[in-house]
């Protein structure tokens, strides 16, 4: 398929036959395939806006995002220069598309009263996720929505995404079979850099490959569509281990099969050998990797209960002076500095019973539940440190200017202040700790009703310095980067304003798509012209429905997942497409 895009490119090109259908191939194929499947390593160095949460390093090693971006660039001016040189393509702007005024103008204004100007405009590092790739995001899908007039634009466009997975796929296998490194045995990140993204990616792609599998009528090809383009898709979405991507997978299969039975009772037994290889590749891909996949799979569960018992859970950490207090649901530690040194009582203000070891820094405690508390002091002439280690979770207090503090976010010497929080009280460890951090991230919300605190400025709004719930989520020392939620990343960006815009875009589109797919099936002739085109409505059909299923896809892995430029520019393609094949008529 790409050798004869390539071949059929070449050969227009020199015969002064090169249409526009076949320059928008050019941007096509740099965000189905190129995006996607770029790497390059690429030292940026901290700006200053950077360099306040990053204090220990002064540049970092980008492989994944700014690439991708800058490629994302590329495509985005080339699409304007097709769109500028069209003179057939409609001009009058179509009505949802109005939605983007408010949304494009919240960003803008994001930026210009953001105190983040530099990270709100181009990113922060290892995302790139700030205004101009905001930008580039809409014009994709204006120029996508303007310029794809036929269904056999959308059918090339089809076939160059799933190109794409395959390669994504292949470098996916040398991971889950060790050749390549990956961060957690059996998962794939393959070239998007996240395994949950790859989640979010393959949601994307499976809904196209079973559209293609349907329209093809050649049965080698229809063979070919299953064992390369499924395969591969499916592949991503079991090796990512990502829960969300297994949903999204679930309820958009679960919808194709509602939205195209009339077309797959003609098909039932390409169907079912669809879902036949899916099962094996499924059982291969658990096997080798000794049951993890399906241990992954189970945890979907939703009768299975989190088990919590016997976990240790900080529930508040008080300084007062030279005391400080810690309560867990297991126990309560009181400390006092005097003179000597840390004096250390239980809940009832009883002394506790240790010893030092011969050094005099480390410090055990001789009775239970103490015993798992690990304690390291430090005595000098500037300073007396000490820290307390349990179950893996380090908190450091110091002690400076006749009173103590603790070592926060960043190593900062720092008082304790309560972040407001808003639900999830109880189950911070939802979702692989995302409940703790949607948490603290919807109070913030309050002060981004119109516009936000620029694109790509979570890092600096979030509240870094959340002790108790950074020792519940992990680290004090955890850098809280991304909301990991594509709906508050929005609202917070650029505003609560602009996410109603974009939901009510996305809403316009599956209301508009299932009117078109609904609408006068029976009258309507087998083939018709669609912009002087003959196309089969059955096809148009599967790929309206194929559209509004990878976009729900996406939608539904944005609850747990971010926006990535690794992944979202696809997702604006298909948007702009979807608005345009089902607004055509017939």
């Amino acid at each position: 398929m790409g050798f004869a895009l390539i071949k059929l490119f070449r050969q227009r090109y020199k015969t002064g036959l090169l249409r526009n259908t076949d320059k928008l191939c050019i941007p096509a194929f740099i965000i189905s395939i190129v995006i996607p499947v770029i790497v390059l390593r690429i030292t940026v160095f901290h700006n200053e806006e950077m360099a306040q949460v990053l204090l220990n390093t002064q540049s970092y090693d980008d492989y994944y995002s700014l690439i991708k971006m800058l490629c994302l660039l590329l495509a985005t001016i080339l699409l304007f220069i097709i769109f500028a040189h069209k003179r057939d393509t409609e001009k009058q702007i179509h009505k949802s598309l109005l939605l983007l005024i408010p949304y494009v103008a919240c960003i803008l204004l994001s930026v210009i009263y953001s105190d983040y100007k530099i990270s709100s405009a181009f990113g922060i590092v290892d995302h790139y996720e700030g205004a101009l790739t905001q930008l580039c995001y809409c014009f994709v899908l204006v120029f996508f929505y303007y310029l794809v007039d036929n269904t056999s634009i959308v059918i090339t466009i089809f076939k160059m995404l799933c190109i794409g997975s395959f390669i994504v796929a292949f470098i996916g296998l040398l991971q889950f079979i060790g050749i390549l490194y990956t961060e957690r045995p059996y998962e794939i990140s393959s070239t998007i850099g996240n395994s949950n993204y790859v989640g979010t990616y393959a949601a994307l792609l499976v809904p196209i490959t079973f559209a293609l599998i349907l329209i093809e009528t050649d049965k080698i090809k229809k063979v070919l569509n299953i064992i390369i383009y499924f395969g591969a898709a499916f592949f991503l979405l079991v090796g990512s281990q990502s829960r969300a991507g297994y949903i999204a997978f679930a309820v958009t299969t679960l919808l194709f099969l509602i939205l195209m039975w009339g077309e797959l009772k003609k098909q039932l037994k390409w169907f079912f050998a669809t879902v036949f290889y899916g099962v094996i590749i499924f059982i291969l891909m658990s096997t080798y990797s000794n049951g993890v996949i399906w241990n992954e799979v189970q945890s979907l569960n939703p009768l299975k209960q989190e088990v919590h018992k016997g976990k240790l859970i900080f529930e508040d950490v008080i300084i007062y002076g030279t005391n400080v207090e810690v309560k867990t649901n297991k126990w309560i530690l009181n400390l006092e500095y005097t003179n000597e040194g840390f004096i250390f009582y239980n809940e009832d203000m009883q002394h506790i019973p240790h010893k030092k070891d011969n050094n005099a820094i480390d410090i055990h405690f001789l009775q239970e539940p103490y015993q798992e508390i690990s304690v390291r002091e430090i005595k000098n002439e500037d300073y007396t440190w000490i820290m307390l280690e349990v179950e893996g979770k380090d908190i450091e207090f110091v002690y400076v200017n006749d009173k103590l503090k603790v070592v926060g976010f960043n190593g900062k010497v720092t008082d304790i202040e309560a972040a407001e929080s808003f639900g999830f009280t109880g189950k911070e460890s939802f979702a692989s700790g995302r409940g703790y951090i949607w948490s603290r991230s919807i109070p913030l919300l309050k002060k981004a009703i119109f516009i936000g605190y620029g694109p790509d400025t979570f890092i600096y709004i979030f509240p870094q310095n959340d002790i108790v719930g950074k020792l519940n989520y992990g680290a004090i020392w955890a850098i809280i980067s991304k909301p990991h939620n594509w709906y508050l990343q929005i609202a917070l960006g650029y505003g609560v304003l602009s996410l109603i815009c974009i939901l009510a875009l996305i809403i316009w589109l599956l209301v508009n798509a299932l009117m078109f797919i609904y609408r006068n099936v029976k009258t309507l002739t087998p083939s018709a012209k669609v912009e002087g085109v003959s196309v089969k409505y059955s096809d148009r059909r599967i790929i309206v429905s194929a559209i509004i299923l990878s976009v729900a896809g996406y939608c539904i892995t944005g609850v747990f997942n971010d926006s990535i430029v690794a992944v979202s520019p696809i997702f604006w393609m298909l948007l702009g497409m979807g608005i345009r094949q089902s607004s055509l008529k017939l």
